[in-house]
């Protein structure tokens, strides 16, 4: 196993993990909303969310070009 195949593994799973603490911050924002709390939260958490996908995809479409597996 190379250096980089390691290190490429541990980022994908860290961009995977982020999405467990997006998704929590996004349903307490939700609950405390529904609850009379700011619109931020919920937003907030939206916006993470949507930063912890983009990752996952930007990280597996490089792996696809790297690979020469490219659409």
């Amino acid at each position: 196993m190379n250096e980089s195949s390691t290190f490429a593994r541990l980022s994908r799973g860290l961009d995977w993990a982020g999405l467990l603490p997006a998704t929590i911050v996004l349903g307490v924002g939700i609950r405390d909303y529904r609850d009379g709390g700011s619109v931020g939260w919920p937003i907030g958490g939206a916006l993470i969310l949507l930063g912890g996908l983009w990752a996952i995809y930007r990280g597996r479409r490089r792996q696809g070009l790297k690979d020469g597996n490219a659409e």
